[in-house]
């Protein structure tokens, strides 16, 4: 029966060298190292201020109140595409042009850090009362995207789901943004990886259909106001606007994301790369099947029914973290670091979005200057030396 789907809505650590791994003693696992480095607590003084997009406002306000409870001295200033701000938070993986921007707005003068933040959930919302639980098929979502299916009626849509009358519906019409998204990034993606015959276009931050809008503000009031449309939003905004989102096929089940837990399989299934600074980059988590190495059940806290199979939403986008590296401004990197601390993730989690998998957290430590105290962890700790 149609459904709707729900979702979970959500001080600086001492610089330093990176965590050390022996050639010799085997390392600690990675949930290990991480809560022996939560005990190293440095705060600031001083407001950091941070440039966040503008539908993932709120991010980081959230942060900054668990931040404030620790270091209420050390605050967070969160603004709306600020480009002189030394902290940096973009919806997407970013690209050399990203790169350029920041260091030419806000670091010209020192390096540049860029490192994951957290993934989210991207999903197609629509606008039609009794059609809460729907499925799309990867064909009838970039059907639905590229203008060829425009009726409920289609049958890329009626034939999964069989149980629903969509006669007599209005036609389909698409919302999207002006400018590049990293949920229409994700969305494409995923499209192209299923089915590159039914999605030809490739990854694209934008579509080439519909109408568009210049906030995400205004595309929310339109498809509240109107019936039949849809767009690709992150899931949590969806949810938030108490707008329905579609679930999609994985392999021989249907899942959709409105389990946290899914949410967090899924976020697995990136590509993480490491530049030639230590730079890190996750591509979008498409296909809800983790990635070797990037995922812990065990880390992750979750816990599945037994024989369910390690499978989570497959269309996960990745927020990233630039950060200005100047010495004589330390407010950018402590904040960024307490983003990666377990109180920031658990922070961007009561918020809706999705903490980074525990083996990616850990790598974003090195980069970040985060180092576990060797001296605290005593005979467990890993020796620096190799034999």
């Amino acid at each position: 029966m149609p459904r709707m789907s729900s979702m979970t809505r959500g001080i600086v650590l001492v610089v330093g060298a990176a965590l050390a791994v022996s050639a010799c003693t085997p390392p600690l696992p990675p949930d290990v190292l991480a809560a022996k480095a939560e005990n190293q607590i440095t705060c600031q003084s001083g407001s950091a201020d941070v440039s966040v997009p503008e539908d993932f406002a709120g991010v980081m306000d959230s942060v900054g109140f668990a931040l404030a409870g620790v270091c209420p001295d050390q605050a967070i200033v969160e603004a709306v595409d600020q480009p002189d701000a030394k902290l940096r938070l973009i919806d997407r993986t970013p690209t050399k042009d990203d790169l350029a921007a920041f260091t030419a707005e806000a670091c010209p003068t020192s390096p540049v850090i860029v490192v994951p933040a957290f993934s989210y959930a991207v999903a197609l919302s629509y606008d039609v009362i009794g059609l809460e639980g729907i499925v799309l098929t990867p064909q009838a979502i970039a059907g639905m995207l590229d203008g060829s299916v425009t009726s409920w009626e289609d049958p890329l849509i009626q034939d999964a789901n069989p149980d629903y009358d969509l006669t007599l519906l209005p036609d389909i019409s698409v919302l999207s943004l002006e400018q590049p998204s990293g949920a229409v990034e994700a969305m494409t993606a995923w499209l192209s990886a299923e089915d590159p015959t039914a999605w030809p276009g490739g990854v694209s931050g934008t579509l080439s259909t519909g109408t568009t809008f210049a906030t995400q503000f205004e595309l929310l009031d339109e498809l509240l106001l109107t019936e039949g449309t849809v767009a690709v939003l992150p899931a949590f905004a969806a949810v938030n606007n108490a707008l329905p989102v579609a679930g999609v096929p994985v392999q021989d089940l249907v899942v959709s994301p409105d389990d946290t837990q899914l949410l967090k399989v899924g976020s697995g299934a990136t590509t993480i790369t490491v530049d030639e600074a230590g730079n890190i980059y996750a591509s979008p988590a498409i296909g809800g099947v983790p990635v070797e190495g990037n995922f812990d059940i065990a880390a992750s806290k979750i816990v599945l029914a037994e024989g369910q199979p390690l499978i989570g939403w497959p269309i996960m986008g990745y927020a990233h973290l630039l950060v200005c590296d100047d010495p004589t401004d330390p407010l950018p990197l402590s904040t960024a670091q307490y983003v990666v601390r377990l109180a920031g993730q658990g922070s961007l989690e009561t918020f809706g979005v999705t903490p980074l998998p525990e083996p990616i957290r850990i790598q974003t430590f090195k980069p970040l200057k985060i180092t576990v105290n060797l001296d605290e962890l005593g005979s467990e700790s890993p020796s620096p030396a190799a034999s």
